[in-house]
């Protein structure tokens, strides 16, 4: 039985070696040497370098948000996935999730302009100062190093900590154990219903399928503390 199963596990380990070699065959040859050093330089706990704008940095555009119109805006777009953007006509031919960012090649108009307004939505919910904001909330964003400059846009007053990946992705395809990351901390006002909760995580999950291309872009909201915005 012992043999048996030694045999199961080197076929599988051989068959996973395969599909990670294929991946990695498919994707630019820059954005491997840089995720080989990210991986390389976190390894010997050495400080990592400030990335390289990859895109061109978003220029806010100002949201007038009413609850009418965050709404609207959760209902209409919570729902989208890959397949669904493409089906809609916003991406056209995107690469597998895991690998490098989307650049416009991959997006037609509509999908530049669904991808600036969540952009935008995303930063009126974080740094509305309206009134109807009753509880402080924590937003805690984790991005890959080498993709963080999509985010400029929202770090005019983040907190930014470096942190290693530790997600195996049970395909193979997209591991980001010990990659290079760092964590985006944000505070922001809620309020009742959780309304700006639910528009963050739609705005984020159009970010990521738009752009980021991340097979899990990690987002945690949690109280700050158990009191009003004064």
């Amino acid at each position: 039985m012992d043999e048996v199963i030694r045999r199961a596990r080197a076929e599988a380990a051989a068959g996973l070696r395969a599909e990670l070699r294929d991946h990695l065959r498919a994707q630019p040859v820059e954005w491997l040497v840089e995720r080989l050093l990210d991986h390389l330089v976190a390894c010997q706990g050495l400080p990592l370098p400030p990335p390289a704008p990859a895109t061109a940095p978003h220029r806010v555009s100002a949201v007038e948000l009413t609850e009418a119109v965050l709404a609207d805006f959760t209902a209409a777009h919570h729902g989208y996935d890959r397949e669904r953007l493409v089906l809609e006509g916003y991406l056209v031919d995107p690469p597998a999730k895991g690998g490098p960012l989307l650049g416009p090649e991959h997006r037609t108009p509509a999908g530049e302009d669904l991808l600036a307004r969540a952009k935008d939505v995303l930063h009126a919910l974080l740094y509305s100062g309206s009134p109807d904001r009753v509880q402080r909330e924590l937003l805690s964003l984790t991005v890959p190093r080498a993709k963080l400059p999509v985010f400029e846009f929202v770090r005019e007053a983040a907190t930014e900590i470096s942190a290693e990946g530790t997600w195996t992705d049970p395909t193979g395809a997209a591991h980001d154990d010990r990659a290079g990351n760092t964590v985006v901390q944000v505070e922001y006002g809620e309020v009742a219903g959780e309304l700006v909760g639910h528009g963050i995580v739609t705005a984020l999950r159009l970010i990521n399928e738009l752009e980021v291309n991340e097979v899990v872009l990690y987002a945690r909201m949690e109280d700050v503390e158990q009191s009003t915005l004064t």
